[in-house]
């Protein structure tokens, strides 16, 4: 019997002969056969020959540390570095993942150095000219990790200098959505010591970040000096301003670094912690210290064009732009038509136009589409739509659809008017077809009026009484449309709900500039407005009749007072219109008011 040290076990079998015809050799015992024996046999030599294979260890602790990194060759934050090889060795074999996304050289070269891995290390090779006295920064986010529950080494930076000394001094901030505050991630911060108007557009920065989760940037190892500063969406990856779907951030004034203090940076070789340089803490966490806040927009082109135009539907043409149009109309060239031959219909972002006609002799419009006095495009459009297969028309109109602007029979909100919308624009009515019943029985005297020239939406009054049932009643050929369509029978029970079922949002505002106009917005959760109001006056505004959920407040700088935000030009100097969001979500309950003061910009 000997000792199996891959087992840890006595094992009996450890040095038995290669040929053994008896389980013993002793004489003085019976002579035993083995065969009779021989699944014992087999099944301790399976256990045996087990003990023999190597088996990864099981349970314990997760392993949760990064890589640790050891040495460097050249060191971190070495001085006179020509270029060549960079490797940098780690505790542990690692691997690399998305270095090509989160590899970020600062100032940026020409060529990104390729990252290769070698046993325990990582190497990259510099070969390009580097520029003198400068001090770069390999920003490697969370690329490096370990290979066996890739554990990532947070933000490892690797520093060196072309000149004697490495700089020391930082700037940091943030990018956020100038409209409605949220942060920017994964965009680029940009500096320039070549300072002028279009250096965007023209050159590669001289120091370059990435925001974070939160918008937040910090740029390490500068030196000192007044930069221009601008953030870029960059989606061509050329680190210049070149196309106009690129959304940017910049600010009015020159940016300076600051000196942070300097902490220990620590490497490991042989147990022992030893100091290759300074690390620098996050310029944003340092008291005192000037953070930087740049809003991110994108440019509105000034170029107005036609996107498309399409027959919607008969008697419907849709046409879409590429930017807010100030008045889009369309002409008729190949034929004269009688003025009002068709009634327009806009967006509420004035950016389509639809116009409705009734031409049933017209097979084809020639249409000039012009904004102002400005011919964008022509346009050629049949008025019939196309055939099946079956030589059938693909939308057949055979009646006139009529809707109401509730959907839920039993909350009827009492504060709005009662309002019936149609497909089609409205020609005629006939009011003795339409009956509205007050607890379903007493008539009401009812009025009409369209909310707008476009005859679609018909409000009816008097307006609603608070918890109250009422029938509406709509019998065929009510509502005649432009087509001579006629609708069919509509009729609706419902009940109006009570104040008590509500909650109000008083603000008492002070408003940052007294001589500017301001639009105040109520929003949901999801940044849709819910209601608005146009002011100039510090002091209290109530948004009454909401619902029990979770709003936003915003507030526009309107400076042009055109009642819409208006974004920024880079070139031009003018930064987006100034939005100011209330910090906190407010919770409003049933019966219940909510009184605070806000001073924005305060």
């Amino acid at each position: 019997m000997q000792f199996c040290a891959n087992c840890n076990f006595w094992c009996t079998f450890a040095q038995q002969p290669a040929k053994m015809p008896y389980l013993t050799d002793n004489i003085n015992l019976p002579r035993i056969p083995r065969w009779p024996l021989l699944p014992v046999m087999m099944a301790a030599f399976s256990i045996i020959h087990g003990c023999a294979n190597v088996v990864a260890p099981t349970g314990g602790p997760r392993d949760e540390d990064p890589p640790v990194v050891v040495r460097s060759t050249p060191p971190n934050f070495s001085t006179n570095f020509s270029g060549g090889e960079i490797r940098v060795f780690f505790d542990e074999f690692v691997q690399l993942q998305n270095i090509r996304q989160q590899l970020l050289v600062s100032p940026p070269l020409e060529q990104t150095p390729e990252v290769n891995i070698r046993g325990r290390s990582i190497v990259m090779e510099i070969e390009e000219e580097l520029r003198e006295n400068t001090t770069y920064n390999l920003f490697f986010g969370d690329a490096i990790r370990d290979i066996t529950e890739g554990n990532a080494i947070p933000n490892y930076q690797f520093v060196f200098s072309t000149g004697d000394y490495v700089d020391s001094l930082s700037l940091g901030g943030r990018v956020i959505n100038a409209f409605d505050h949220s942060a920017e991630e994964s965009v680029y911060v940009m500096l320039y010591d070549n300072v002028y108007d279009s250096v965007p557009y023209l050159e590669r920065p001289v120091y370059l970040a990435k925001t974070d989760t939160e918008g937040r940037f910090t740029i390490t190892n500068m030196s000192e000096g007044e930069y221009l500063i601008f953030a870029l969406e960059d989606l061509n990856s050329n680190f210049r301003y070149d196309l106009p779907e690129e959304r940017i951030a910049f600010l009015d004034s020159l940016v300076s670094p600051e000196y942070v203090p300097e902490i220990t940076y620590g490497e490991i070789v042989d147990d022992e912690e030893i100091y290759e340089g300074p690390e620098q803490e996050d310029p944003a966490e340092i008291p005192g210290h000037l953070e930087h806040t740049l809003y991110m927009f994108q440019e509105r082109d000034t170029v107005q064009r036609l996107i498309s135009s399409e027959l919607t539907k008969q008697g419907l043409i849709t046409f879409a732009f590429r930017q807010p149009f100030d008045s889009a109309h369309v002409r008729e060239i190949r034929q004269p038509m009688d003025e009002g031959w068709y009634i327009p219909e806009y967006s509420t972002g004035k950016d389509t136009l639809k116009i409705w006609f009734a031409a049933p002799g017209l097979d084809s419009l020639f249409l000039e589409v012009l904004d102002r006095d400005m011919v964008l495009d022509t346009v050629a459009r049949s008025t019939r739509l196309r055939r099946t297969r079956e030589g059938r028309d693909e939308e057949t109109l055979t009646h006139l659809e009529i809707t109401t602007n509730f959907r839920n029979a039993r909350a009827v909100p009492f504060f709005r008017p009662l309002v019936i919308r149609s497909e089609n624009p409205i020609e005629t009515i006939d009011p003795a077809r339409i009956n509205l019943l007050i607890h379903d029985s007493i008539p009401l005297e009812t009025g009409f009026d369209f909310t707008s020239h476009v005859r679609r939406n018909l409000e009816i009054s008097p307006p609603l009484e608070e918890g109250t049932t009422y029938y509406l009643e709509i019998l065929p050929e009510a509502f005649t449309d432009i087509f001579g369509l006629t609708n069919d029978t509509l009729s609706s029970r419902f009940t109006t709900t009570t104040p008590e079922q509500y909650g109000n949002i008083i603000l008492d505002i002070q408003l940052p500039n007294n001589d500017n106009q301001y639009i105040l917005q109520l929003l949901d959760r999801d940044q849709r407005v819910i209601q608005q109001k146009i002011t100039e006056d510090n002091g209290r505004h109530t948004f009454r009749h909401l619902s029990p959920r979770t709003y936003k407040i915003r507030l526009i700088e309107d400076i042009n007072r055109n009642g819409r935000w208006d974004t920024g030009n880079y070139l031009r100097g003018i930064q987006p219109e100034p939005v100011y969001m209330f910090e906190e979500d407010i919770q409003i309950r049933e019966n219940w008011d909510v009184e605070m003061p806000w001073a924005p910009g305060g």
